[in-house]
């Protein structure tokens, strides 16, 4: 009898250590890809300001800028950097409008310029939740459970590994947003974006999407 069952626990011990963790790593993470999409789906509208910082793997010094984000789903976004420099960028629709001291406003379509559409769609995807939908050309892996943090890893045949060797999203508390954004490129090269005093479905201004 003391054989038959430790034959058993034996058995079972084997077939719990040669379970694929894979399958259920990737379980854990599509757990979480999937609420996040729900919570983010209810999210309307995002002001935050945000803190940028590039430490170049070059240079001691990193460089560090300043400004507001506002999203006004489906089709709202703006960037505006205050220091060290004056910057915007403002999308509404398929117009996209910059404006920086030196060259004044400048408006661009995007069904006229599809390179540009595609960078721009690169950087409001990080924005808008959807990330299961980009497991064909990334590797997305939880790296912390409690507090969130999603590191995409480009896929060969994804243009973006070129250039990064992976993207870092960190989550609020209650999965709602993102609270940072780490892209690691190739070069060593590291950008931090640093989300603070985040508004969610709070009413944004008209005159955020007006450019004179």
């Amino acid at each position: 009898m003391r054989y038959k069952k430790f034959k058993i626990l034996f058995i079972m011990l084997i077939c719990i250590l040669f379970i694929p963790v894979n399958r259920i790593y990737c379980a854990d993470v599509d757990s979480v890809l999937n609420e996040i999409e729900q919570n983010m789906k209810n999210v309307n509208t995002v002001q935050a300001e945000f803190i940028q910082t590039k430490k170049m793997a070059m240079f001691d010094m990193p460089v560090t800028i300043t400004g507001k984000l506002y999203i006004e789903n489906p089709d709202k976004f703006s960037w505006m950097v205050i220091e060290p420099i004056e910057y915007t960028l403002i999308i509404t629709d398929d117009i996209v409008k910059k404006w920086d001291p030196s060259s004044g406003v400048n408006k661009m379509s995007l069904k006229k310029n599809p390179m540009f559409k595609a960078m721009i769609e690169q950087i409001t995807f990080w924005f808008s939740g959807s990330y299961a939908s980009c497991k064909k050309d990334y590797h997305i892996k939880l790296i912390n459970n409690e507090s969130i943090v999603l590191k995409f890893i480009p896929k060969e045949h994804n243009q973006a590994s070129q250039m990064l060797s992976n993207i870092t999203l960190f989550f609020q508390k209650n999965k709602q947003y993102i609270s940072k954004i780490q892209l690691l490129e190739k070069n060593n090269d590291l950008t931090e974006i640093l989300f603070t005093d985040t508004k969610i479905n709070s009413e944004i201004e008209k005159s955020v999407w007006e450019m004179n």
